[in-house]
């Protein structure tokens, strides 16, 4: 079984990257996997979301050998790591009204609270499980390029299992978002392909509220949409190959994106590329 840094020695397809040249901005998308280009500053969502991840990470691996955590050796885990993540992120761009200190009171009352929250009856099967599998299209034809990925946490409860993703947010999560969110369908279809079965999937979100408030989203998803995504990347494939891309200017992401500079000299730089080329 390979890791996913072994995954990504290759070309592939993953969640984030459908997501991101789709749902987000299909330039940024450019600027980030096919130009390259480096990043100007790294959002406070990024770094913030790497400690608390791989503070779950070890909730994970602590509950697979018996034992659950207290919440405030969990809360003491996250100030370390934050810590940490702040020294090697030295470009970390905070939003209004925040500063490493208020992310750190944040992120311990989060790590506590997912904690607080863990189902007793519950056990972790594992942790950061990979997948890499083949994209097979509604005519049976599997794409060149897999998709990869990796779970969370698989959890198994009254002989169920479960694929956990753990979340932060800044607000409540609408009705409906996990049944539209493309991840389940990425991480659903990866573990069919491997384990040929299709279990729930489950988002576990910690609000990012004065107090932390905990939910839980569960959804499924059939085998038509399985055949839907392997009709998307290859669109996505056809459309990267032309480089057509273009600036998604309502983006919710917008305010976050290290490529601002590059984006509002887009239009320019591309008419100075396409006359050099005509020359």
């Amino acid at each position: 079984m390979g890791t996913l840094a072994q995954y990504r020695d290759r070309p592939h397809w993953s969640f984030s990257a459908l997501n991101q040249f789709f749902n987000i901005c299909s330039l940024q998308y450019a600027f980030d996997r096919v130009y390259r280009l480096p990043k100007t500053f790294t959002p406070v969502s990024l770094s913030f979301g790497s400690a608390f991840h791989r503070t779950l990470e070890w909730v994970g691996l602590t509950r697979m050998e018996g034992r659950v955590p207290a919440p405030a050796e969990t809360a003491d885990l996250f100030q370390t790591l934050w810590t940490r993540q702040t020294q090697e992120d030295t470009d970390i761009r905070y939003d209004e009204d925040m500063d490493a200190d208020t992310c750190a009171n944040q992120g311990r009352e989060m790590a506590a609270c997912i904690v607080n929250n863990i189902d007793p009856d519950e056990e972790v099967v594992s942790v950061n499980e990979a997948f890499a599998v083949p994209l097979v299209d509604a005519m049976g034809v599997a794409l060149e390029t897999p998709v990869i990925g990796e779970i969370d946490t698989v959890v198994s409860k009254a002989g169920r299992k479960s694929l956990v993703d753990w979340k932060t947010a800044g607000r409540r999560w609408p009705k409906g978002k996990a049944d539209l969110d493309w991840q389940p369908t990425v991480f659903l279809y990866g573990y069919t392909q491997k384990h040929a079965q299709t279990p729930e999937f489950r988002f576990d979100v910690v609000v990012k509220n004065k107090t932390p408030v905990f939910e839980q989203h569960v959804t499924t998803r059939a085998p038509d949409q399985f055949l839907r995504l392997a009709e998307l990347a290859k669109l996505a494939e056809s459309m990267i190959a032309a480089e057509h891309f273009c600036p998604n200017e309502q983006s919710f992401y917008c305010g976050g994106c290290p490529h601002q500079d590059a984006c509002k000299s887009w239009h320019r730089d591309r008419t100075k590329a396409r006359v050099n080329m005509a020359a």
